[in-house]
């Protein structure tokens, strides 16, 4: 969710409706058949459909190829059906949603923990605008014309080890959003000195037809294409971690601008697939129809039907690559449940992806919320991360309870599954966590004594149990029992054991099955 949508600095920016972009799905039972296969007469829908196939092995699916074949997607040979996730910040945090901080890197943690919990989520596929696009800003993989940034090239290069590692394919964008500059499309005018007043990646007409703005986004694209990661040494042209190009966040550029751009990314890459809006569905290289479904931005389901007949009619699938999950999209659980039932039984889409998770941040606790306001009254109505970021097990935003946002997570991992047309699994056990600061001092204002421990939260941990000992190999005894959360400021022990013990941190999944303890660590004196 991007673009037009985005907080800006000095103005609120709503998202405009793209009724082209977005399809509706028939409410009905549909029993897909094998790819390539149609399941849209009667007797299909009656009859059970054939075994699919078992899904690729983990090794199969991270070394292979997404492909498509008429309207349908396939990995390995298998059918290939996705629930996903946005992450937009795993290139470049605080570039899209505004960041009074402005943009800065994601650490190898914070894409770990992101992607360790996307694979919780059963989600297979990953859109992350930022891995692709940033464009004008000193930490953007182009910081001004012409020139490239290898650090930032090297934080896409872990994200998408990371994602590898994890079975998780990536959807990279090309033209996406900018929040200060009104979005990408605008920065390259900026640097062409073309000025449009109130630009945004809905209003840029220069961008699609100046001839030296396509030149430079042709670098632009060459150099992404083909850069060689300093992880894998696979250029990203070469790499099947990738599932696609999305040549602009929302699908909606103009056919002629899509044509010679899809022709440019073909001439360099004849692996991967290329997506855009139904808008451009009939054009020779376009693989896959995206749009955006929002309620929240008056974008409901049956304001889409229009684009998934244009892309059914040219044998192109569809996937709804952002969608809203929480309660200013759904105000309740059934119409969120019933949303995605429609996904899952719509043979026509491929694919979809939540907007969109946060991680635990690097220290301790949770990443901040992106686009952040403090006024309770307009948090539902404006663009803000206090009703969009999803925190895997829950946190208290202005909009959402934490057990609102705890319950919905559970409702999309089922989708996630279910997509996939695998049976839900028991929750993965987390990690250890890694204690960060263990220090024994003043707690309180009042000055009272004891050990505050902070630690980086676990992947899918609900709560943590603390325990004390002498040292470091024991014995140990519970302070605390699952009685904290990565929503806390750490964990206080004004005992009069705190003094010189030793700490260690036990997570529990959201079954209340525990993950390994963290290493030992003695409270120093602050």
């Amino acid at each position: 969710m991007e673009g037009a949508m985005r907080f800006a600095p000095r103005s609120i920016r709503v998202r405009p409706i793209r009724a082209s972009l977005l399809v509706v799905l028939p409410l009905v039972i549909v029993i897909p058949g094998p790819s390539g296969s149609s399941a849209s007469s009667a007797t299909g829908r009656l009859q059970p459909s054939t075994p699919p196939p078992p899904p690729p092995s983990s090794r199969q699916f991270s070394h292979s190829f997404v492909i498509r074949s008429g309207p349908r997607l396939s990995v390995a040979g298998r059918p290939f059906r996705f629930g996903g996730a946005n992450i937009e910040w795993l290139g470049l945090a605080g570039y899209g949603p505004f960041d009074p901080n402005g943009p800065h890197f994601p650490s190898n943690y914070e894409v770990d923990d992101a992607m360790a919990t996307a694979r919780e989520m059963g989600v297979t596929v990953v859109r992350s605008q930022t891995m692709g696009d940033s464009v004008g800003c000193d930490q953007c993989l182009e910081p001004t014309l012409g020139h490239f940034n290898p650090a930032a090239f090297e934080r896409v290069d872990y994200a998408l080890k990371s994602a590898r590692a994890r079975g998780i394919k990536i959807i990279s964008t090309i033209i996406g959003d900018d929040a200060r500059g009104g979005g990408t499309g605008c920065v390259y005018l900026r640097w062409r000195s073309i000025s449009v007043p109130g630009c945004s990646l809905i209003n840029m007409p220069q961008f699609w037809t100046d001839q030296r703005v396509l030149e430079d986004v042709k670098e632009h694209i060459e150099k992404v294409l083909d850069h060689v990661n300093v992880y894998t040494h696979v250029a990203y042209k070469n790499d099947p971690t990738i599932l696609g190009w999305d040549l602009l966040n929302g699908g909606g550029s103009p056919p002629s601008w899509t044509r010679r751009i899809v022709q440019y990314v073909r001439s360099l890459d004849r692996h991967h697939l290329i997506l855009s809006g139904s808008v451009n569905a009939a054009i020779r290289g376009v693989d896959l129809c995206v749009g955006f479904v929002y309620p929240h931005w008056s974008q409901p389901l049956a304001s889409v039907k229009p684009g998934i007949a244009a892309c059914k009619a040219a044998g192109k699938p569809f996937a709804a690559y952002e969608y809203g999950w929480d309660r200013t999209n759904f105000p309740t659980l059934r119409g969120l449940r019933v949303f995605l039932r429609s996904l899952e039984n719509a043979p026509e889409i491929v694919g979809d992806a939540f907007w969109a998770l946060q991680a635990h941040n690097d220290g301790h606790g949770w990443m901040p919320i992106p686009a952040d306001i403090t006024d309770p009254v307009t948090a539902p109505r404006v663009e803000t991360g206090q009703w969009w970021a999803l925190y895997y097990t829950g946190i208290q935003t202005l909009v959402n309870t934490a057990a609102d946002m705890r319950t919905r997570a559970q409702v999309l991992r089922r989708h996630n599954y279910a997509m996939r047309g695998v049976r839900l699994p028991a929750h993965a056990i987390p990690p250890a966590p890694i204690v960060t600061s263990a220090v024994y001092g003043p707690t309180s204002s009042t000055e009272q004594l004891g050990a505050r421990i902070y630690w980086q939260g676990s992947a899918g941990a609900k709560a943590y149990s603390v325990q004390r000992a002498t040292a470091a190999a024991g014995l140990w005894t519970t302070v605390c029992r699952r009685c904290v959360t990565d929503s806390d400021a750490g964990y206080v022990d004004d005992s009069s054991g705190a003094k010189g013990g030793w700490y260690r941190v036990i997570p529990y999944n959201l079954s209340g099955k525990p993950g390994r303890a963290s290493n030992p660590i003695q409270a120093s004196t602050g």
